[in-house]
């Protein structure tokens, strides 16, 4: 039999700059269909993807993305973003890392700003998982921001945006997405600096096989407290386990 458990771990998402309101009910239904986590969706539907878990009663967290795709605001401005969110029905936020300070190898400048949003976050009762973009770094700049991540108190650490700059990244050898390699090198630096750090996998995820190789590489059990995958390919996965494909 599937193991259709393994959809909890999946936080649906609707993140397209021309998604609509039809598309946001389409994926709160298909969510709540699969048994997922939560419903991914940017600010400005927050409030609508309150209003439809309440409505349904459904047990699924409602997730925003802030400071997305870029991590180019200034500290209070995503402050200021988050306790919007919490005000319009988060439960959960996804912060990127502040990018431009970390290729500006200004890492007290980068510690600084999460240990800030992750107070922010923790003092209106999120989750917060901090976003590395891992296309856009070195395996130097990746273990470093690793570690700031994973002492700055965030709930999670997360591979990418899913919106990367693909000619950037093969510039400096990367390849954009969710790669197990990454996640990998994440949970040995988590398990030095924060064995409690969640493992989240985000970006070109669209099969089975997938969830389950970043599965086996986070080290993490399937247990949505530890581990989740960000996707906007719930409906896949889904076909995948219930015809028993790996």
């Amino acid at each position: 039999m599937a193991d259709l458990s393994l959809m909890r771990l999946i936080d649906h998402t609707l993140l397209k700059p021309y998604s609509t309101l039809e598309d946001v009910r389409r994926v709160f239904n298909e969510a709540v269909s699969f048994g997922c986590h939560s419903i991914c969706v940017n600010p400005v539907y927050v409030s609508l993807a309150r209003s439809l878990v309440d409505d349904a009663g459904a047990y699924l967290k409602v997730c925003s993305v802030i400071d997305f795709p870029f991590g180019s605001m200034d500290t209070e401005s995503r402050v200021q973003a988050i306790v919007r969110a919490a005000a319009n029905g988060a439960d959960e936020v996804d912060v990127v890392a502040p990018i431009t300070l970390v290729k500006s190898s200004r890492w007290a400048e980068v510690a600084r700003d999460l240990r800030r949003v992750v107070r922010a976050a923790h003092g209106e009762g999120l989750v917060i998982k901090v976003i590395v973009e891992d296309a856009y770094t070195t395996r130097d700049e990746k273990l470093k921001l690793y570690e700031t991540v994973a002492t700055s108190g965030a709930d999670f650490i997360k591979t990418s945006t899913g919106f990367e700059d693909r000619e950037y990244a093969s510039s400096i050898g990367n390849m954009p997405g969710a790669q197990a390699d990454n996640v990998r090198l994440m949970a040995e630096v988590a398990n030095r600096y924060n064995p409690s750090l969640g493992i989240k996998a985000a970006g070109g995820i669209r099969t089975l096989r997938q969830v389950q190789e970043l599965l086996e590489a986070s080290g993490r059990p399937p247990d949505p407290s530890r581990f989740r995958i960000g996707t906007s390919a719930a409906a896949s996965i889904w076909r995948d386990l219930s015809s028993g494909r790996a």
